[in-house]
């Protein structure tokens, strides 16, 4: 046992005090007469003997009392093997983890905030010219750095909740690149304080850490683990139309041990409340809503689902982006002199069509429009061939009615698929299959079908093998009308029939069905085929840009924040889409606008969330973290922690156990004892 102030030791020569107050006795004996001392000559001898016992027993507490109290100032302490090391120690690494999960509260405090508290104390542990690295998940330049402890802790004030989610592997490897550029030393102090969510730390049973550092690892469980959040959304129709009904399907998943009533859930377009609903959920289960609105003008609209759930707040916010449809440009070209086309377009304002003759062609109306239709074309030309796929190469949609006498070469030159004509006199006209209501091509067209139905009968002139899906089929299962996607752009879809439109070859054009499925085939062509949101964890973001150069710079402002939170992120630009890579660090969730870095013109709107893993708060506790890697020896783990009190607690741990409480908790029993004595044993 060593002492911290051993100076007091001398204090201890107090003791003279009891025992020269036990055998001197100043006081002069009073003389007593008795007419018959005989009688008390054998009690005087036995109490005699009590009361010397009692004596002694009162003046060893006294002794004791002093030389408690002397020890507890004098501060003894039992000091650990490794005391010299982190006495020694010149630079100490600490990650304080501060993702989105640290949001959640033990004891009604925040677990970043209680990160801070102990990295706070840990500056204090260690000799005053120990230079620390404070690293967080943001992973930011200076945290390559070691500094004083007053820089630290101006750095741990600063600190706030990050989007990001590290893996303990790599904090590892930044850790111990730190050490190697900064000192030769082989064993350091790494301190670890997480919450040590399993989504994000990585599988600890492939953490390689080495046997010379020291490790701490400080485990910050929440109380608290119950969180909703959007887990995923999905529009009703995914083509929306301005003043139109719609819905979006929003699937809200529950983690915790305790159910959830009449959670208030919002949606939110342009910054206005267009709709809501309540979700209560049973432990983690999920429940999906569906919230209706109305939109007014064209265009892209900035929306978001909001659910109030505490005291966790980071993902109540779930971000997406509307494209309200504008009118879909159409362009007719057709060797036929039928109306069946633009009498099912020309009468609804939605559709601009142009109708040209094969024989008089404005292919610059091709690039400008959505939906080409070929009608009884029989070859097409070379000049028309480049026109349709430069067409196709913007991710377009092409509609292909066929003539009695077509060329199959120059259509598989252009569309790259297999065709094969069926002569005139090798099949008859046949009825369609009814159509299939688990298609969903047709969702929305059927709430249910019969067999009873009566279908139109056509007469093929081509075939195919093979296609995307086919949408129609003849009652040999031959198909009738299929979907492709061009080679020239996974965007562009075809769409195939297998007969004119001719009514001596088909009934098609006349029939009841003939209407919807063309108006679903435009419909198609601009429906919403960009995702709705994106998270932070995607690699790429997508966006149809319209009247935009090759050279063009995009920049993302949030909308809110105005032109001082812009960022200009990697980008690329293909015919009329831009591809973006998704920041990993620098933007927090929102919906951004899409704008020309030239003249700032804004071309479009993308929404960006957060991970939906760090909406899982299941960690890893301190029993299992000592299973999976606490065995090694130079690997401590913490728990059941009191924040004011860690310093301590790591002191006795690893540098020297105090006693001083000890003590005087001794000198005070030696003192109550003295007490007990002079009360209840009596003097005879």
């Amino acid at each position: 046992m060593n002492f911290l102030f051993p100076s007091f030791l001398f204090a201890t020569l107090l003791v003279a005090i009891p025992i020269i107050i036990h055998f001197f006795n100043f006081q002069r004996a009073k003389q007593v007469y008795f007419t018959n001392i005989e009688f008390l000559k054998e009690i005087k001898a036995v109490s005699r003997s009590k009361n010397r016992l009692k004596n002694i027993l009162v003046l060893i507490m006294r002794c004791l009392f002093i030389i408690f109290l002397v020890f507890a100032f004098a501060q003894p302490f039992l000091p650990n093997e490794n005391a010299n090391q982190i006495q020694n120690s010149n630079y100490v690494s600490i990650y304080l983890d501060n993702s989105f999960s640290m949001q959640n509260e033990q004891g009604n405090r925040n677990l970043l905030d209680l990160g801070i508290k102990y990295s706070e104390q840990i500056t204090n542990v260690f000799p005053k010219n120990t230079l620390f690295q404070l690293l967080s998940n943001g992973f930011e330049g200076n945290n390559n750095f070691f500094f004083e402890p007053s820089k630290i802790k101006d750095n741990l004030a600063k600190l706030e909740h990050s989007a990001n989610g590290r893996e303990l592997q790599n904090v590892w490897k930044k850790q111990t690149d730190a050490f190697a550029k900064n000192t030769s030393e082989k064993r350091n102090q790494i301190f670890w304080i997480s919450d040590f969510q399993k989504n994000t730390v990585g599988s600890l049973d492939f953490l390689k850490l080495d046997s010379n550092n020291l490790i701490y690892l400080v485990p910050i469980i929440g109380d608290q683990v119950s969180n909703l959040y959007v887990d995923s959304l999905w529009l009703e129709n995914p083509f929306v139309k301005e003043n139109e009904n719609n819905a979006v399907f929003v699937k809200i998943n529950h983690t915790g041990k305790e159910a959830v009533e009449e959670k208030l859930v919002k949606l939110f377009i342009e910054d206005k409340q267009v709709s809501s609903s309540t979700v209560s959920l049973t432990p983690n289960s999920s429940q999906t809503l569906k919230l209706n609105f109305v939109v007014e003008s064209a265009g892209a609209k900035a929306c978001k689902i909001q659910i109030d759930d505490q005291p966790v707040i980071f993902d109540n916010d779930y971000f997406f982006s509307l494209k309200v449809a504008p009118p879909i440009k159409i362009t007719h070209l057709t060797a036929e002199n039928t109306d069946f086309i633009p009498n099912v377009y020309g009468n609804e304002p939605f559709f601009v069509l142009q109708k040209f003759n094969i024989s008089a062609v404005d292919y610059s109306v091709l690039q400008n429009s959505d939906l080409v239709v070929l009608q009884g074309i029989s070859e097409i030309d070379n000049a028309l061939q480049e026109a349709l796929r430069a067409f196709l190469r913007k991710g377009k949609t092409l509609i292909v009615f066929p003539s009695n006498n077509i060329s199959v070469k120059s259509y598989s030159e252009l569309l790259n698929i297999s065709l094969s004509q069926i002569a005139e006199n090798q099949t008859d006209a046949m009825a369609l299959n009814v159509p299939e209501t688990q298609n969903p091509f047709f969702e929305g067209i059927f709430d249910k079908t019969s067999s009873a139905i009566s279908m139109p009968k056509a007469k093929p002139q081509l075939s195919w093998s093979s296609a995307a899906f086919n949408i129609l089929t003849f009652r040999n299962n031959q198909p009738f009308l299929s979907k492709f996607y061009s080679p020239l752009n996974q965007n562009s879809q075809i769409y195939m029939f297998a007969s004119t439109l001719n009514p001596t070859y088909s009934e098609f054009a006349k029939h009841a069905l003939f209407v919807p499925v063309m108006y679903k085939l435009a419909l198609s062509s601009q429906a919403q085929a960009e995702n709705l949101a994106y998270s932070f964890s995607e690699n790429l973001a997508e966006v149809s840009i319209d009247s935009v150069n090759k050279n063009d710079l995009f920049k993302l402002i949030k909308i809110g924040e105005g032109q001082n939170n812009e960022f200009i992120p990697i980008q690329r630009m293909n015919e009329q889409k831009l591809t973006l890579d998704i920041p990993k660090i620098g933007l927090s969730a929102g919906n951004y606008k899409i704008v020309k870095k030239e003249n700032n013109q804004i071309v479009g709107l993308i929404a960006l969330n957060y991970n939906k893993s760090e909406s899982l708060f299941e960690s890893y506790d301190a029993e299992t973290l000592r299973t999976l890697i606490g065995k090694q020896k130079n690997i401590q783990i913490f728990e059941t922690l009191d924040a004011n009190n860690f310093a301590n607690e790591f002191q006795e741990k690893n540098i020297a156990k105090n006693l001083w409480r000890e003590m005087l908790i001794l000198a005070l029993l030696a003192l109550l004892t003295e007490i007990l004595l002079l009360r209840f044993w009596k003097n005879t």
